[in-house]
């Protein structure tokens, strides 16, 4: 038996300022370990990767599966402390290769089940057959899509199906991980605690709603105290029995498959209505545990578990009892992630057949299946019918393609080479929340590349006020200088307004003029007055970093100030670029402040042209908080810089400011380069022309750009990149926090 117990000996320790957990250092560890769990090599992505192929995930902050990647969230912060953070990654991932090892995705309709007499043969698809709220007439007629399709057919509706089956499959996975693997039991057990406390009363739900709930409590370990509608006791206790038998060592996804055969035909007749609490009771499991689940005791099984109507002589499974939009999905299980068993079948077999045994598939079907992966809409809600919405339309799009990438024969073509890797892949579209899509300058062309580039906007996770607190106090002398020079600027803002009729005081030269003019007879003026008159700053900036995976890099910090380390004054080892970048933005947003300039710090990294991501710190529009000061330990190293997307959506954010002046601060450590953007040659070229035009495009805009590079051999380029406009080549990084704040004051007074 392979043990776990080691896995908390290997993982390194969070990083002191952020009880978060970032995958990128940790992926090839956990690597291994999946590599030890499954027997077998498991690819370990970036979630969000496969949140963006908009094909059916939509969860970017729990980990999934699409049959042969495991995916997971880049960050983990659900909680306070890094170890339970750290805990919380590793049952998700042990749960996702869980899946993998015992077959989740492996389904086959035809196979026997182990703990039950199949009934699977026996069963007849309905008339008509409904996905999620849709019918279909005739659909039974076609070809399956997966396996699992042919099963999910049977049932009138497949909502409910899904949910049943993702609660057994998940609880039969996760049963057999606790037995096989004791030494990740213990995080299980913490995790199954947690996630059993936040879970919303059964008494609150209506009945059907109600048992899906006890479900769920059951493959949690709860073992009695569960209230279930007094009417459905009996059939709590067939659920329980049949999950018994799932939870055993030789069962099977084919025996989780017969389970929610028959859990799906007693739900299915319960009226989903509200009942008062007194029509609920306590159903106490622990008094009969007498038939253990056993593959060998098939009669025990079968007597218990197809009581199901057996004068239905077709044996075709029930329609709801009641309206279908009074059904509402369960609350999920944070750390089971995202299960999409359909999917994830459809994209494997995808990898295993040619492309001319896909050809029966029809964008209806794919759609048909796409739709009932959504949550059913609200009980309220009208049928509007999205047979042909927009959404799902791109959806089954983007399947079809991603079906055509993952087939061998066209991994296998040869293509020919282009300045551009991405070059025939089209233009792109927004459709996710917060992207944006951005033209790019072929300045080869001299034309735009319409449509060309998706820029992702997140907001940065908050990490803790260690950097914030720590820079403010290790450059407390430089800050008291910066304070002073930027408070000498509110005094040149007051105006001496005189002659007025009525000021703060009298003009003494004007007063004399009027006392002249009265005694020798000219009618004096009654304007002897001044006052100051305020001329408001008006000015709205944007500060761009860089946070490309070359600010990682180390610097020489002989001469520089302690700073940063586990207590105030203490020298830290390694230095990179990325933080003194953070600790002149902090300097800046310290100085800002006093003098009540509106600014905006953003930041910018990301992996081709469909992937450029903008990560707020501080919009141009909130205020000052301790939040944002958080955020600010949360930069980091990340990715390739694609200038050109990043300038375009932050000259978008400064557009919309009423401000008479307007400033683009990008501060950044080496040209611009990323994958089809600045590879040798012509393309070098294409990327310091397109940033070029984004800079171009600022100006047009009334926007002041100016950038400010560490890049020693940022000469070369900034030439022609910057053009006419202000930059600066700062030969020792080390002085970016004090020369940033004078360049600001320099520009904008």
């Amino acid at each position: 038996m392979r043990s776990l117990r080691t896995l908390r000996l290997i993982i390194p320790m969070s990083p002191p300022d952020s009880p978060a957990v970032e995958l990128a250092p940790i992926r090839e560890m956990l690597g291994f370990y999946c590599h030890a769990l499954t027997e077998r090599r498991v690819d370990l992505q970036d979630l969000q990767q496969l949140v963006d192929k908009n094909i059916g995930w939509s969860k970017s902050d729990v980990a999934t599966s699409d049959g042969a990647a495991i995916f997971l969230p880049a960050v983990v912060e659900r909680f306070d402390a890094p170890a339970d953070n750290y805990e919380y990654l590793k049952v998700m991932l042990t749960q996702q290769a869980g899946h993998l090892e015992f077959g989740s995705f492996e389904f086959e309709f035809e196979r026997p089940s182990t703990q039950f007499t199949d009934l699977r043969p026996q069963c007849k698809e309905p008339a008509a057959y409904h996905d999620h709220d849709h019918g279909h007439e005739g659909h039974h007629e076609q070809a399956a899509v997966t396996e699992l399709t042919r099963f999910f057919r049977l049932f009138p509706n497949k909502r409910l199906a899904l949910d049943i089956f993702s609660i057994v499959e998940s609880a039969r996975v996760e049963a057999r991980i606790m037995l096989e693997y004791r030494g990740i039991a213990v995080a299980y057990s913490a995790m199954r605690g947690r996630t059993l406390a936040l879970r919303q009363e059964s008494i609150y739900l209506p009945a059907r709603e109600a048992l899906l709930e006890f479900m769920i409590r059951l493959s949690l370990g709860r073992a009695d105290g569960i209230r279930v509608p007094k009417k459905q006791a009996a059939v709590a206790r067939d659920i329980r029995a049949m999950m018994q038998l799932v939870g055993g060592k030789t069962a099977t996804v084919e025996d989780a498959a017969e389970a929610t055969l028959r859990i799906y035909a007693r739900l299915a007749r319960v009226k989903n209505e509200y009942l008062n609490e007194d029509e609920f009771t306590v159903l106490n499991l622990e008094q009969n545990r007498s038939s253990q689940r056993t593959g060998s005791k098939r009669s025990n099984s079968s007597s218990g578990s197809n009581r199901w109507k057996d004068e239905d002589e077709h044996r075709v499974l029930p329609e709801l009892v009641g309206r279908e939009r009074e059904y509402m999905a369960p609350q999920g299980v944070d750390y089971r992630g995202e299960f999409r068993p359909e999917l994830a079948q459809l994209l494997t077999k995808a990898q295993a057949n040619s492309r001319e045994q896909r050809k029966s598939l029809t964008p209806e079907e794919l759609a048909d299946l796409l739709r009932s992966q959504r949550a059913p809409k609200p009980r309220a809600g009208e049928d509007d019918g999205d047979e042909q919405d927009p959404q799902t339309s791109q959806m089954v799009q983007n399947l079809l393609k991603e079906l055509d990438e993952r087939d061998p024969r066209m991994q296998s073509v040869t293509r020919r080479p282009s300045p551009s890797n991405d070059d025939d892949s089209g233009p792109l579209s927004a459709t996710q929340p917060n992207t944006f899509i951005y033209d790019e300058w072929d300045a080869a062309a001299g034309r735009y590349r319409e449509r060309w580039c998706k820029v992702y906007e997140k907001s940065l996770g908050s990490g803790d006020l260690t950097f914030y607190r720590e820079t403010l106090l290790s450059h407390a002398g430089l800050l008291q200088q910066i304070r002073r020079e930027f408070e000498q600027v509110v005094p040149e803002l007051y105006h001496k307004e005189k002659r007025l009729p009525e000021g703060s005081d009298h003009d003494l030269d004007l007063a004399i003029e009027a006392l002249t003019d009265f005694r020798i007879g000219i009618s004096p003026s009654e304007k002897i007055f001044w006052r100051h008159h305020k001329i408001e700053r008006d000015v709205a900036v944007a500060f761009l970093i860089d946070m490309s995976g070359s600010t990682g890099e180390a610097i020489k910090t002989a001469g520089d100030k302690p700073l940063l380390g586990n207590a105030p004054g203490a020298e830290r080892s390694q230095r990179r670029i990325i933080d003194v970048e953070k600790e002149a933005i902090v300097l800046m947003m310290d100085s800002l402040e006093a003098i009540g300039d509106r600014y905006g710090i953003y930041g910018f990294s990301g992996h081709g042209r469909d992937n450029v991501e903008f990560y707020v710190i501080k919009d141009i529009e909130e205020s000052f908080s301790l939040d944002v000061a958080k955020r600010l330990g949360r930069i980091g190293p990340l990715h390739a810089t694609r200038m050109g997307p990043a300038i375009r959506h932050t000259t978008a954010k400064l557009r919309k400011q009423q401000s008479h002046s307007k400033f683009l601060f990008l501060i950044s450590d080496g040209r611009p380069q990323d994958r089809g953007y600045s590879q040798e040659g012509a393309e070098k070229a294409h990327a310091v022309q397109d940033t070029r035009m984004a800079m171009i495009e600022a100006r047009r805009e009334g926007i002041h750009p100016f950038c400010l590079t560490v890049d020693k051999d940022g000469n070369d380029y900034l030439r022609t990149m910057m053009d006419d406009f202000s930059y600066e080549v700062l030969a020792d990084v080390s002085l970016l926090p004090r020369r940033l704040p004078q360049l600001y004051k320099k520009l904008t007074t």
